[in-house]
């Protein structure tokens, strides 16, 4: 097989490219048409690949026979192609693929196969749970057709059995990507070899496998997986003909969600094991069947969001996977669905339970500023498979499964289509590269906590790095509100082992384009700690001056892609006194970085609560900052430690955010309702006076609006702006007498004239 008519395919990529170039929407027949031109160059790109791996094949220790899966996936989309049009030269091209892939085999010296157990029945042609599905699936399509002659026919069919019985030597469980693959490779097999004396087997493995995965939740907080195990929950649905699938709330979640993280690249951001805009052809593909299925505009919107941003203008690069992957696209898109764009801005995505995911927006164009907040934990479910996962291979340096120790971590901030803060993608080598990178928490945008005290002369990244075993935690929202001026959440880690409770609060204020970052420190047993506060960039712009508390940092290379520089990032530590701050190089993604830092080493006592405040400002590239640094000052705050406060001075306007550090400050002693007074957990702040867990200001001239929740009063100047009312308590615990007082309001906003 060889590369076809070169005149003829440069003209077809050219009529193509202009097509996608031209398209204002893609419907059915783009991605089709892309399918096709993308044919003839994964022709060119397998006879490559398959060259390179006769000429330097190695057996690996960790993977054992591991044959090129180029030609699969090239026979997976001749077959596919074949399908959709009819044309035998693709059944010709897929049947030779799939009946010669055996011939790898005689690569793999007989040492290697004597060392493994699992290859005493034969080494089999597929090793690779990803390319058994793909492989089946194939010969499905093109069983019928005269290419598949009798000595091909029995080639593939021995290739599909072989590889078929060698998953029984580990069949991996559990609601995750390599168990549902699994699942739908093995189904396939049974239905390709109905008459197989292991068909049954295999078909009944392949419902316990994908039982963990029909109607649950995924275990794996890792972007890259989510669609890869959607969409193989999908084609399994579709083998075994059952689409009650899509009737379980469970299944009807996952495609909200993806829609509701897309960030202004026009893909989602990465969170735990990822690699920038990877899986995007699976996400378009999966929010397409959504579409179809649910009839839902936004899905449908999300799908071709994703596919104007990534697919580009050139077939060439689109590859054989992505191509196949886009037949089905063709084949499950709905063109007679009109898309409509999200209207949520600032939200929880989609919930506090599974997702566990905030995102701040101002909207959905490129150029908006987006920032994504994980404080997501391995949660309670899927536990006896996350155990499994543990018991069977070495995954102790991960969060369950494929996930980091990126809880209340901010994976993405963009503004202005400039990246500005990003996360660390995949490992560079197994388990996890040196020292735990890259799923350790010091490669985060998070703080980070040791229960030792670091010399103030020791470099802190050498202070800071482990082995990289994961620090088991819990996480919980406390709080998420979008009010007029202003959005926040408040997170908290739970971290019984080293011995501290971090909330995490994020305002966001919006006409300003600031995020203002408290961090909160609660020590649960006395000693000696080190806390942190980290953000990465590949970039400090400046100052040079020593103290100057800030930096000026740029993300310009996030692997192969380079952002625009539109903007930079200021990174502004308003508490001073003892803590140091600096930076250090970082190697993450493969690639040398700059972690800016601020931390505090010292001891303390059970209850204490230490504290850092931090501002991003996104801002033009070249921009003096010091006029910003200088609008940015701590409030002063009559109870060191109780509360933390900010004020925002530009012009006659004057900001003020407030926000207690202990929830529970106001608990009094005595067991009695309401066991909270405006006086056992007020604060003052500056001019404001209140017991508020959290609370905004915008005062100009003689006017205030204000922003509060979980408050019984307000006051600024020692002028009452907002009391609750008195109320009488009857039912009391313990047989007391009758309580009296206000009780908490949930939120409120409101304006007042000054007096």
């Amino acid at each position: 097989m060889t590369l076809r008519n070169i005149p003829v395919l440069v003209a077809t990529l050219a009529v193509l490219a202009a097509v996608v170039a031209e398209q204002p929407r893609p419907t059915r027949q783009t991605y089709l048409d892309l399918a096709i031109a993308a044919y003839e160059p994964a022709v060119a790109a397998c006879e490559a690949h398959v060259k390179k791996w006769t000429e330097e094949y190695e057996p690996h220790y960790s993977w054992g026979y591991a044959p090129p899966g180029g030609p699969v996936w090239l026979a997976g989309l001749a077959a596919s192609l074949y399908e959709l049009t009819g044309e035998d030269r693709y059944a010709e091209d897929a049947a030779e693929l799939l009946a010669t892939q055996d011939r790898f085999k005689k690569y793999l010296p007989d040492a290697v196969r004597r060392q493994r157990p699992e290859y005493a029945p034969g080494v089999p042609t597929m090793t690779d749970f990803f390319d058994l599905s793909t492989f089946t699936h194939a010969y499905l399509r093109i069983r019928d057709n005269s290419a598949v002659t009798a000595e091909r026919r029995k080639r593939i069919e021995q290739s599909i059995a072989e590889s078929a019985d060698f998953m029984l030597h580990y069949p991996e469980w559990g609601p995750m990507n390599r168990a549902i693959l699994r699942a739908e490779g093995l189904a396939l097999a049974a239905q390709a070899l109905p008459k197989h004396e292991h068909a049954p087997t295999w078909r009944k493995l392949a419902a316990v496998l994908a039982s963990d995965s029909w109607g649950r939740w995924e275990e794996e907080d890792a972007s890259i997986y989510h669609p890869v195990w959607l969409y193989s929950l999908l084609r399994y649905a579709d083998i075994i003909e059952d689409q009650t699938l899509y009737a379980r709330l469970t299944t009807r979640y996952y495609f909200s969600y993806f829609v509701h993280l897309l960030c202004p690249t026009g893909m989602l951001p990465e969170f735990g094991d990822a690699r920038w805009n990877g899986s995007w052809p699976l996400y378009l593909v999966c929010l397409e069947r959504g579409a179809s299925e649910y009839q839902d505009p936004e899905l449908k919107w999300g799908a071709q969001r994703i596919f104007t941003a990534m697919a580009g203008d050139d077939p060439a690069a689109t590859g054989s996977r992505t191509a196949l992957v886009l037949t089905d696209a063709y084949r499950w898109a709905n063109d007679d669905i009109q898309p409509v764009q999200p209207s949520a801005l600032s939200e929880e995505v989609l919930e506090d339970a599974v997702g566990r995911k905030i995102v701040f927006r101002n909207g959905w164009q490129p150029t908006s500023t987006y920032l994504m907040l994980n404080y997501a934990d391995e949660g309670n479910f899927a536990r006896v498979p996350r155990d499994f996962l543990r018991h069977t291979i070495p995954v102790e340096e991960e969060k369950m499964h494929h996930g980091h120790s990126d809880e209340n971590a901010i994976c993405l901030l963009m503004s202005n289509g400039s990246v500005l803060l990003a996360e660390a993608g995949y490992r560079d080598i197994m388990p996890s590269g040196p020292y735990g990178a890259y799923r350790a928490d010091y490669f985060h945008n998070r703080l980070v906590a040791r229960q030792q005290k670091r010399g103030r002369q020791q470099p802190l990244y050498e202070f800071l790095r482990h082995s990289g075993a994961y620090r088991t935690v819990a996480t919980e929202k406390l709080d998420f509100f979008k009010f007029a001026d202003v959005d926040m959440s408040r997170t908290r880690i739970t971290d019984e082992r080293t011995g501290y409770a971090g909330d995490r609060v994020v305002v966001y204020l919006k006409a300003d384009n600031i995020f203002l970052v408290f961090d909160i420190v609660k020590i649960l047993g006395t000693g000696y700690y080190t806390f942190s506060t980290l953000w990465h960039g590949t970039t400090v712009l400046g100052p040079q001056e020593q103290g100057a508390h800030y930096y000026v940092t740029a993300v310009e290379q996030i692997s192969h892609y380079q952002p625009p520089q539109t903007e930079a990032l200021l990174i502004s530590f308003l508490q001073h006194g003892i803590r140091q701050d600096g930076t250090f190089p970082i190697k993450r993604r493969q690639q040398d970085e700059t972690a800016v830092y601020q931390t505090s080493s010292s001891h303390y006592y059970a209850g204490q609560v230490e504290t850092f405040v931090t501002a991003l400002v996104p801002h033009a590239r070249g921009t003096d900052v010091q006029p910003i640094v200088s609008t940015l000052q701590p409030l002063e705050v009559d109870q060191p430690r109780a509360g933390l406060g900010v004020r925002v001075q530009r012009g006659d306007q004057v900001q003020y955010i407030c926000v207690k550090t202990d929830l529970m400050k106001d608990i009094l002693t005595e067991n009695v309702r309401p066991r909270y007074t405006f006086e056992s957990g007020r604060v003052k702040y500056g001019p404001i006076e209140t017991d508020a867990s959290f609370l905004y200001a915008r005062q100009i001239g003689d006017k205030l609006s204000y922003s509060a929740a979980n408050m019984v009063q307000i006051r600024f100047n020692d002028q009452p702006i907002f009391a609750a009312r008195p109320n009488t308590y009857t039912l009391q615990p313990d047989d007391l007498s009758t309580g009296y007082g206000p009780c908490k309001w949930r939120y409120w906003e409101d304006e007042v004239t000054l007096p």
